[in-house]
């Protein structure tokens, strides 16, 4: 890599190798812009398939699950054959496997967001599949692959406790297709330099000194009740937004989401959207926007209070004024006019929230519950969520802060050892 290359900035830096068509890795902090850079990139380049590790991801990048995008699927069963796996797919006359196949086929450029939540085992097995289905022994088959995403946030999912994290970034596949890896180091998230210290040495699993006298102070006995929680499990989000909405006055509103399609696909959209399917609503209950809608006046993880509820609409008051909001479509795919659609109002309750919900999020304030976090990178999500070190409230002070040490080694590579 020549030397002005080197001195610009990593933003200049994936934009330049994204451009010549190189194999590229975006990473970086929580809030460090990464979906921004992504996004100027598909400006340029609106052709480019835009999938995702997971169905929350997929959505909120408008695109799809890679496996659903390549026809993959679940993947190749644990030692199953890639070669297997691949004849049992071609034989597969199901309608969306077709399409997939067809997708890769006329692919250039395919952007995988959150790439360090997707197993390494699928991760190897996309890029054998991308070279099956378009016979170009090439890694992808010669597609441009632009990942993005933060190994030392949320890991990929494991169903065996005790076996070690598949990441993407030990497979072969990875080694070969030769990624060159950029990390975006200036967080636009937060502001404070010691709140931003103190978040890096958290994503690193390290509490200083410094770091624990800043905020040990963040633990709040009694917070405000309309602080957004944010919990590690579905059932105590359940708990809290229910009691929270049963001490509000007044009869319960229920508004259930039309849907239209195969109901394989409503499901994926029931599952996946941070909208419910059955959205319960009082006057005073507190509700975050969960998609971008600026010209209306809010954007995705803003908070607001509703004032009241009409037939179709709801008037929600959000940062000093009044926004009638109306129900919203989102599509299985945004690209396919004839898929399932949910149609709801793009409202949840916001009282608390599950930190795998969260992630991408940007809060104003939150009061944090890690003391259940087992994930590594758990912790972290959470607390990077908020925009001020004032904002952030803390159940208690975590008992650990779980931290892979290959991610680790990944982003930070120990120093080789010197040899006289």
């Amino acid at each position: 890599m020549s030397g002005s290359l080197v001195a610009r900035s990593p933003a200049d830096q994936f934009r330049d190798l994204a451009e010549t068509g190189r194999n590229v890795f975006l990473t970086g902090p929580a809030g460090s812009g990464k979906s921004h850079n992504v996004r100027d990139y598909l400006k340029r380049h609106p052709d480019t398939h835009v999938t995702a590790s997971t169905g929350v991801a997929a959505l909120n990048v408008g695109g799809m699950t890679v496996h659903r995008w390549s026809g993959m699927l679940l993947g190749p069963a644990p030692g199953q054959d890639f070669e297997q796996y691949f004849a049992q797919l071609s034989r597969d006359a199901k309608p969306n496997v077709r399409a997939a196949f067809n997708r890769v086929r006329r692919c250039e450029r395919l952007v995988i967001d959150e790439i360090s939540m997707l197993a390494g085992r699928a991760f190897g097995y996309l890029d054998f599949h991308c070279r099956r289905v378009r016979d170009d022994d090439r890694p992808f088959g010669g597609i441009q692959v632009i990942g993005t995403g933060d190994a030392l946030q949320l890991p990929p999912v494991r169903t065996n406790q005790t076996l070690p994290y598949d990441w993407f970034f030990d497979t072969e596949a990875w080694s070969v297709a030769g990624f060159c890896k950029v990390e975006l180091r200036k967080i636009m998230r937060q502001d404070e330099p010691e709140f931003v210290a103190a978040l890096g040495k958290i994503r690193r699993g390290e509490i200083d000194a410094a770091t624990e006298k800043l905020l040990r102070p963040r633990i709040t006995t009694f917070p405000a009740r309309d602080i957004t929680r944010l919990f590690t499990h579905n059932s105590m989000v359940d708990r809290w937004n229910d009691f929270c909405l049963g001490e509000l006055p007044g009869p319960e509103s229920t508004r259930e989401a039309d849907t239209w399609g195969p109901h394989n696909q409503i499901e994926f959209l029931e599952k996946n959207l941070l909208t419910p399917k059955v959205l319960r609503l009082k006057p005073g209950a507190k509700v975050m926007f969960t998609v971008n809608k600026p010209d209306e006046g809010f954007v995705n993880g803003q908070t607001g209070e509703v004032v009241s509820i009409g037939f179709t609409s709801v008037v929600v008051h959000t940062q000093g004024k009044e926004l009638e909001v109306s129900p919203y479509r989102w599509r299985f795919d945004s690209n396919d006019r004839t898929s399932a659609w949910l149609e709801q109002l793009p409202l949840r309750l916001a009282n608390a929230l599950t930190i795998h919900k969260a992630q991408g999020l940007t809060l104003d304030s939150a009061f944090v519950d890690v003391r259940a976090a087992r994930e590594p990178g758990q912790a972290y999500v959470a607390l990077s969520r908020v925009r001020t070190l004032a904002g952030l409230h803390l159940k208690d002070w975590p008992k650990g802060i779980f931290v892979s040490q290959r991610a680790l080694d990944f982003h930070f590579p120990p120093l080789s050892p010197k040899f006289s």
